[in-house]
């Protein structure tokens, strides 16, 4: 039973393991905040658990509609630099969330298998039945994108989407600000969202 409960642990995690370095300790604490209580299109997220794809993507759409305050437009422009340099080159995300809510990281085969399972009708070659009955009361699968950083890094940049089948989904860029204490707060500097229901 205490196996179990080890195994229950690793595999769903809610402490925050250790990260490498300052830059990941700011890019999961920005990705912790994006995935508390996080938004869908049909409202908060109120599955039992979180599934995320393993992999950042770049955002949609491809240039962020984002406005920020005249005084920080070159800060954000450095941001937009970073964005344009790295957003083609995928990160492999780690178990580094600090959330309460269990999350397990698919790998693309295991993300492309739920999407099929949530599709209606099922498309050929329907996916493992293992996969359906693991997250049968499970609705959205989340993929964020990398987050990019001004030179000082104190203004951050990422992108989330929300899946949940067929029309069935939000994808929202997102600007973050760092606080003297250290903190990220999400700032509302963003001009769109893609939202889709069924």
């Amino acid at each position: 039973m205490l196996v179990v409960f080890i195994l229950s642990a690793v595999l769903y995690g809610f402490q925050q393991p250790a990260v490498s370095g300052d830059f990941d300790k700011d890019v999961y604490a920005i990705y912790s905040l994006i995935l508390t209580n996080p938004k869908t299109s049909h409202g908060p997220a109120m599955n039992p658990l979180y599934l995320i794809a393993d992999a950042t993507v770049p955002g949609v759409p491809e240039t962020p509609c984002v406005g920020p305050p005249v005084e920080r437009r070159s800060d954000f422009q450095e941001v937009l630099s970073d964005c344009a340099k790295r957003k083609q080159t995928p990160r492999v995300l780690k178990r580094a969330l600090s959330i309460r809510k269990p999350y397990v990281l698919l790998n693309a085969e295991e993300a492309e298998a739920f999407m099929k399972s949530r599709m209606l009708p099922h498309v050929p070659a329907d996916p493992p039945q293992a996969v359906e009955d693991q997250f049968k009361d499970v609705a959205d699968i989340f993929t964020l994108g990398d987050v990019y950083f001004n030179q000082s890094r104190t203004l951050a940049l990422t992108f989330v989407s929300s899946w949940c089948g067929g029309l069935c989904g939000l994808l929202r860029w997102k600007v973050f600000e760092k606080l003297e204490s250290g903190a990220w707060v999400e700032r509302d500097w963003v001009g769109c969202s893609t939202i889709a229901r069924r």
